[in-house]
């Protein structure tokens, strides 16, 4: 039964992998990391033509705010200004308010992903941080 789970997760995600073969791994992979393993609901793959890429809209429960995840390889460089586009690309593709953070879903050969929130422009550390 779980194997047809998995089938049918990865057949709602086919044509956004045929069309950013690129990047098919990643979304399957993390698709099925969210979907299957952290159980997430809600989830929805998203189109960003600009980016050239497919981003993830869900939550790990229907009481917590939709949160936006995209899937990238480990190879994949991130500067600052990378992210900026990644930013102004979500906010004028998607016309909606203010995206304050994006949550890099970062896949590894062995099949690990890593999850990072970022946050638009510079975020001062909590006092925790500061020693």
């Amino acid at each position: 039964m779980r194997t047809m789970n998995v089938i049918s997760a990865l057949e709602q995600i086919t044509p956004f992998c045929e069309k950013y073969p690129q990047s098919a791994t990643h979304l399957s992979q993390v698709y099925l990391d969210l979907t299957k393993a952290k159980a997430w609901k809600e989830v929805k793959v998203i189109e960003i033509e600009p980016l050239q890429r497919c981003v993830i809209f869900g939550n790990a429960n229907t009481e917590t705010e939709t949160q936006i995840i995209v899937p990238c390889s480990s190879s994949e460089s991130w500067s600052i200004e990378r992210i900026t586009l990644l930013f102004s690309s979500l906010q004028s593709f998607l016309n909606k308010p203010s995206y304050k953070s994006v949550t890099l879903a970062i896949t590894f050969p062995d099949s690990t992903v890593v999850y990072y929130k970022v946050h638009e422009g510079i975020v001062p550390p909590t006092n925790n941080c500061v020693g």
